[in-house]
């Protein structure tokens, strides 16, 4: 079996076993990380291995680091999740999405572009270096984290809470990309997941001026925050992918399931990706102030909790000249002119960079991330890879 036939195996193998994040209604990464942590470990004795297990609502949140040391100045880190999202409505699915399906470049599952193809593709970059350790010009680690997919407490935030790095740990996060590899990502906007609940006064539906309508109320409100963030925090920075911020209305948890009741609760979600220019704190601030007109207006209560809230980041002036290095193996390896861009999805990079550890997002990817049929190119997997393995090969 040639090396790659090995990861093509591993890789359908990993994208067999279900790690839908829990906040998406999943089991977890438990199985996966146990199998993934069996197979790494057989590599080499020379390769040292770390776990940090976080727990929430009494479910392991396992993260696995993996290190080939050869006392080099520098280590070149792989950061990729191992949680998913979940498969959603099965009936767009043409293949199994808990199967990893090929057909000619196409593997076929969910999480094999998020974010199973990163993880694979630095895996066998770490591999290639325990078999050719004379190439080495820098340390090689992995870490494969959990809890990507619904903000990291119990992923990359809990190992940097629990592992000290240094100037001299380098990282690239595979979790970002186009489908020819033409952008490095640098910075991301901040991001704020707002849950907002309206508390008005529960009645018959024939009687409604008994009570106050919490879900007339909050379409109301959710309409005025939409309007006044967008008029408000409206400049644009075409470093950025989308070039403003975003602020969307997503999700609803109703405060009735029968038809003839007034309901007298209700919450709804924003999700907001805020360019650098803005401090999330003066968002915040101007949705409470939003809220609290409402409130006066109507006689209401309104509750305001932060689901999960980011820090936009950037590089240090060291990491820009380390990602300038990194486009030039690029560039060697792919033969194509690279560019710098911001994005608003998050990704592990972020906390990376807010310790001051310099950081490259990037991958060549399709961008089937969280759609039905998802789905990562065989060859991009070991394209990437090949970029990997002339990095970790390279003076930096």
């Amino acid at each position: 079996m040639t090396d790659r036939d090995y990861f093509l195996k591993l890789y359908s193998k990993m994208i067999e076993i279900n790690s839908v994040n829990p906040a998406g209604g999943g089991r977890g990464e438990r199985w996966r990380a146990d199998f993934l942590k069996e197979e790494i470990t057989k590599w080499s004795k020379e390769l040292r291995f770390e776990e940090y297990i976080a727990e929430s609502d009494g479910i392991k949140r396992p993260n696995l680091l993996f290190l080939f040391d050869r006392g080099k100045e520098k280590t070149i880190w792989f950061v990729a999740h191992m949680d998913t999202v979940a498969e959603g409505d099965l009936s767009l699915w043409k293949y199994p999405p808990f199967k990893a399906t090929i057909e000619g470049d196409r593997v076929y599952g969910r999480g094999t572009c998020d974010n199973g193809q990163g993880g694979i593709s630095s895996l066998y970059a770490l591999k290639y270096f325990i078999g050719n350790p004379d190439q080495m010009k820098n340390n090689i680690g992995v870490i494969l984290v959990s809890d990507e997919e619904a903000g990291s407490k119990y992923g990359i935030q809990y190992v940097l809470q629990n592992r000290k790095f240094t100037k001299n740990d380098k990282f690239i996060v595979p979790d970002y990309g186009t489908p020819i590899g033409d952008s490095v990502e640098v910075a991301e906007k901040g991001a704020l997941w707002l849950k907002i609940t309206v508390i008005g006064q529960q009645c018959h539906a024939s009687t409604p001026d008994m009570g106050k309508n919490a879900h007339r109320l909050g379409r109301e409100l959710e309409m005025r925050i939409d309007k006044r963030l967008h008029s408000k925090f409206n400049a644009s920075d075409g470093d950025f992918t989308v070039p403003k911020s975003t602020f969307e209305p997503t999700k609803i948890e109703p405060g009735t399931t029968s038809i003839n009741i007034i309901p007298g609760k209700e919450s709804f979600y924003f999700d907001m990706r805020i360019l650098p220019t803005y401090s999330i704190d003066v968002v915040l601030n101007e949705v409470k102030s939003v809220s609290d007109e409402f409130k006066k207006e109507y006689g209401v209560d309104v509750q305001l909790e932060t689901v999960n809230r980011a820090n936009p980041s950037s590089n240090t002036p060291k990491g820009k000249e380390f990602v300038d290095k990194f486009i030039q193996s690029v560039k060697k390896i792919k033969g194509i002119e690279v560019k710098k861009v911001g994005i608003g999805g998050g990704t592990c990079g972020a906390f990376f960079r807010n310790e001051g550890l310099d950081t490259i997002v990037w991958g060549t990817l399709d961008e089937t991330e969280h759609m039905p049929n998802e789905y990562a190119k065989i060859s991009n997997i070991f394209g990437d890879a090949d970029v990997f393995v002339d990095f970790v090969g390279s003076q930096i």
